[in-house]
């Protein structure tokens, strides 16, 4: 039997988040499927997510070797900065100008990204955004951004 060691390797990792997910929920009341508490969504999510490193672990044992290569640390740290900046200037910025700058980071992890293609994913991404989450669900975040004075 020949272990894929990438499969492993992302398998371990979601277990883990898994685990630490839902070790961290036991806190908060599940409630029922008709009342919902705090802590129902982040048990389903955690849960499923745990199930998917399962398989995942599983399909590590019958796909083959297939070794790590080296970390790409650029890649992650531009996603990570993407993601730490669109929480620190949602407020101020709004969501659309917090989308475009989210992608426009995350775009310098791939270095064959073209400008046109970000930029239709980034009006797909602001325009989908603003459907579900403003439209739809009707949650209350500015949309653009507010006044920056004192």
């Amino acid at each position: 039997m020949k272990i894929n060691a990438k499969d492993l390797a992302a398998g371990l990792v979601l277990l883990a988040f898994a685990v630490a997910g839902l070790w961290l929920n036991l806190d908060h009341t599940l409630g029922t499927a008709r009342r919902m508490g705090p802590g129902y969504m982040p048990m389903l999510a955690f849960g499923l997510l745990l199930f998917i490193s399962l398989i995942v672990l599983g399909m590590a044992l019958f796909n083959g070797p297939d070794p790590l290569e080296r970390w790409a640390w650029r890649e992650l740290f531009l996603i990570l900065a993407a993601i730490c900046v669109f929480g620190l200037i949602l407020e101020k910025a709004g969501l659309i100008v917090s989308l475009v700058v989210t992608i426009a980071i995350s775009s310098f992890a791939d270095r064959t990204h073209r400008p046109l293609g970000v930029l239709g994913l980034a009006a797909f991404l602001v325009a989908l955004c603003w459907l579900v989450f403003i439209y739809w669900l009707d949650i209350r975040i500015p949309v653009w951004p507010t006044y920056f004075g004192p």
